[in-house]
């Protein structure tokens, strides 16, 4: 419901006149008061729809929770009555929708993957509903999104591993990214380049390093780039994530030098120096001796 171009409410009680007309003069109301109306009458409608129905209950009594009856016994009318009245009462005071009451699906796992290029999307779907396409937003935050071992996560963490500064976040791009739809029809698609990259640990012990050379020392970093897709009125929007290897790895090692190659660099640094000395020498004695001459 708007009023004067700013949405006011949403109805969610049951779909019949009387509740609809209840409904519409209880935000009527409201709205009058925000307005600081005092003396108003509200209600027509649902004056109306009462008359026309032949309903005995006033709205006030409608807004009201239903007294329960002395005999608590299921299967009697009165309680299947009072059961019916409590249900539309329930249904009348729903709290309104609040965005940040309802944060949404909120998904999280792991997902086998083949080394070779593939997706994987997220979409409403049920086998007992119809999904209304122009109804169905996936907008989604990214809360955390990557490639390889989550050990392996926490030994770049600690520093543990040979990797330059910042090597961590390049493995998880997408976290804490929102990507909001705003128009029907449309969704999010996620193109990530996957680069295989290699570095030492030597926190690993050498027995698992026997087992499998690459445990503890991969890692995936991710280039991704996101853009809008649009469907068809007839295709319910999905959050697509397609990824694919790249041809180029990346390795991180680490190297020290031996003390007879420092001592051998040095001895020609030494051996550099007085070459150039002597050339410089050679140069000014000839310089001068044609003086002389």
């Amino acid at each position: 419901l708007f009023h004067h171009g700013n949405h006011k409410a949403d109805y969610r009680g049951h779909r019949t006149v009387l509740e609809m007309t209840n409904w519409l003069a209880g935000v009527e109301e409201g709205v009058r008061k925000e307005q600081g109306v005092e003396e108003h009458k509200i209600g027509d409608a649902h004056e109306v729809a009462r008359e026309r129905l032949d309903v005995e209950e006033t709205r006030d009594e409608m807004n009201q929770p239903p007294k329960r009856p002395d005999t608590r016994d299921p299967k009697s009318a009165e309680e299947q009555e009072w059961i019916e009245k409590m249900n539309r009462y329930r249904s009348r005071h729903r709290p309104e929708w609040r965005d940040e009451e309802h944060p949404g699906c909120q998904i999280s796992g792991f997902l086998m993957v083949d080394r070779a290029p593939g997706n994987f999307h997220i979409k409403a779907q049920s086998l007992g509903h119809d999904i209304a396409p122009h109804m169905a937003n996936v907008s989604h935050e990214v809360h955390h999104l990557s490639f390889g071992d989550p050990s392996v996560h926490n030994s770049i963490k600690r520093g543990d591993t040979v990797t330059p500064d910042g090597f961590l976040e390049t493995t998880k791009p997408m976290d804490g990214n929102v990507y909001v739809t705003r128009n029907v029809h449309e969704a999010h698609h996620h193109y990530l380049k996957v680069v295989t990259t290699d570095f030492d640990n030597p926190s690993i012990n050498q027995r698992y390093s026997q087992r499998n050379p690459n445990y503890g020392r991969r890692a995936y970093q991710i280039l991704q780039s996101s853009q809008i897709s649009y469907y068809r009125n007839d295709q319910v929007p999905e959050a697509k994530f397609t990824y694919d290897l790249s041809p180029i790895a990346v390795s991180y090692r680490m190297s020290s030098r031996r003390w007879y190659d420092y001592l051998t660099s040095l001895m020609a640094i030494i051996g550099g120096m007085f070459t150039v000395v002597g050339m410089l020498e050679s140069g000014v004695y000839a310089v001068t001796s044609k003086k002389r001459r």
